[in-house]
């Protein structure tokens, strides 16, 4: 895997999907929401072909402001899992990253609040919302449970869809990029879905 990952989120489409793609162009992962569930479930393949499954994310209950989001692979086992913090993250989005055991591993936070409030408010509005996406452009930042920072996600001006570009800051951990990619995959979904 080659840094920078782009994740290409797609916002014209009838389910919610987004592909990774290396530094070279080479695809990483495909993931795409299932329609009509009750618990919120997405599907994550090598690439849109869907013929290689690598996991799926699944919400651990029925859509709720306070659910966490298990990654199960294919042999069905749980390798980590996600939660968005309640009430303060109303304003700042934070995230927390558990591994399999559920042992606290990483925090990801929003870097630029006010950026995200505007992007969502301007952005529904007719012929604004193009321009919008040129100006403002929310940032996020995965520490470890320590402070470590390890990957920053930024939100790139793009006109039809949501780029963002995942930097990687730190080559400690490198065991855990697969659990971060996913972190910060169904946190891009989870933020679009507010706004």
């Amino acid at each position: 895997m080659q840094y920078p990952i782009k994740l290409n989120f797609k916002k014209i489409a009838l389910a919610r999907q987004a592909h990774l793609s290396d530094a070279s162009g080479e695809s990483i992962a495909y993931a795409r929401q299932k329609l009509l569930k009750l618990k919120e479930e997405l599907e994550v393949f090598r690439d849109k072909s869907r013929n290689e499954k690598l996991c799926t994310i699944k919400a651990d209950r029925v859509i709720d402001f306070r659910a966490a989001y298990q990654f199960v692979s294919e042999a069905e086992q749980v390798f980590g899992s996600i939660k968005r913090e309640g009430l303060r993250s109303l304003w700042k989005a934070t995230y927390h990253l558990q591994t399999a055991d559920g042992a606290p591993f990483a925090t990801l936070r929003e870097e630029k609040p006010l950026a995200k409030v505007f992007d969502a408010f301007f952005g529904d509005i007719p012929l604004v919302g193009l321009f919008c996406n040129y100006v403002f452009n929310p940032s996020y930042l995965l520490t470890t449970s320590e402070g470590e920072p390890l990957f920053r996600i930024k939100k790139s001006p793009s006109l039809f869809g949501n780029v963002f570009h995942i930097e990687k800051l730190n080559d400690s951990h490198q065991d855990k990029d697969i659990l971060c990619l996913m972190g910060i995959l169904m946190m891009v979904f989870l933020e679009k879905s507010r706004g």
